[in-house]
């Protein structure tokens, strides 16, 4: 579909994204399915949000954005005609794409960690220990629920909202009562460890779903209501002295369509698995920097993923001649 741009043979079949930020990429989403068009947005740590037209010969850059914080996470409406911002400064900004105006939806008193568009309403998760339910047409919250501790990933899918705390809590909501906690469960894994990511799973009911928490010791946990949690290893190899190198997986995503899933890390990989994470299809070559975000299209054909430093081995190994960079592939192969 997209013409190969890059030497590494390992990138034959890869796309890079014209005029990308200038510094590491901290969102990717694709436009939802439901939109009119294909798109792809970036939010980056210097502070823009950028939008790319996906075409069936090429991707063409369409709008850029200022902010006055660092964009965390973005989310579409249902048309692709508007993007919602979560940013460092705690401030819950709507990008009207027609109008390309910005306006502001409301605020959190810390940073805006999550942001998810839920049919006609938008929910937020923050650094301030607060989940916020928002019409972007009135000015005041709709709601707000109190969390145990800030708000590190979280992922919403009807009925259901999954939000990973920083006290290694994980609180389970079900929408349509109100919302009202549907349980708090204690994440799996070592307490020095971080969620990065979280994967809701469709399930027919509340209660027969479930959801994958990437955390930053290279594993990938399975949880739900109904059975114990279960492990995946990944993003983790021996080295050469014997001990085992561990890089954090810094997002796992579901592909609506297939059902698939995605994971990629800071050992520049990204992994293809089937439904359950149970079997990987497809792992790539190490790139030549982290992975920091990823993002699936509507219809499930396309993986975009974006190469920067994270930071993860401190500003010693941060080399300023390398540039970020986005990547479209084919999902799957």
């Amino acid at each position: 579909m997209y013409e190969a741009n890059q030497k590494s043979p390992q990138q034959q079949k890869d796309y890079e994204l014209p005029d990308p930020p200038i510094d590491s990429i901290s969102a990717l989403e694709f436009v939802p399915r439901s939109s009119s068009w294909n798109a792809l947005c970036a939010g980056s740590w210097d502070k823009s949000v950028s939008v790319w037209e996906v075409q069936t010969d090429k991707v063409v850059p369409k709008a850029k954005k200022s902010l006055d914080g660092i964009p965390l996470d973005a989310a579409w409406n249902d048309s692709g005609s508007k993007i919602y911002v979560a940013d460092t400064n705690g401030a819950v900004i709507q990008w009207d794409l027609e109008s390309n105006q910005l306006a502001k939806v409301g605020a959190h008193e810390q940073g805006a960690r999550t942001c998810h568009w839920l049919g006609s309403y938008l929910i937020t998760t923050s650094w301030d220990k607060t989940m916020r339910f928002w019409d972007p047409r009135t000015p005041i919250e709709l709601a707000k629920r109190d969390l145990p501790d800030r708000s590190f990933a979280a992922d919403v899918l009807h009925p259901m909202a999954v939000v990973a705390c920083a006290d290694q809590s994980v609180m389970v909501l079900n929408l349509n009562t109100g919302p009202l906690d549907q349980t708090q469960m204690i994440c799996p894994g070592q307490r020095s460890s971080q969620v990065r990511s979280v994967a809701i799973c469709q399930g027919k009911e509340l209660g027969a779903s479930s959801w994958f928490l990437a955390k930053s010791d290279g594993i990938v946990y399975e949880q739900s209501l109904m059975k114990s949690s279960r492990v995946i290893r990944c993003h983790r190899k021996e080295a050469l002295d014997g001990f085992l190198d561990t890089h954090a997986v810094h997002e796992v995503k579901v592909n609506r369509v297939t059902n698939q899933m995605a994971t990629v890390g800071s050992d520049g990989v990204f992994c293809f698995w089937d439904s359950q994470m149970s079997n990987m299809l497809m792992q790539s070559q190490a790139h030549d920097q982290p992975i920091t975000k990823c993002s699936i299209s509507g219809d499930g054909q396309l993986f975009a993923y974006a190469l920067g430093y994270d930071w993860s081995k401190g500003y010693e190994h941060c080399d300023p001649n390398k540039k970020p960079q986005i990547f479209l592939r084919p999902f799957g192969i």
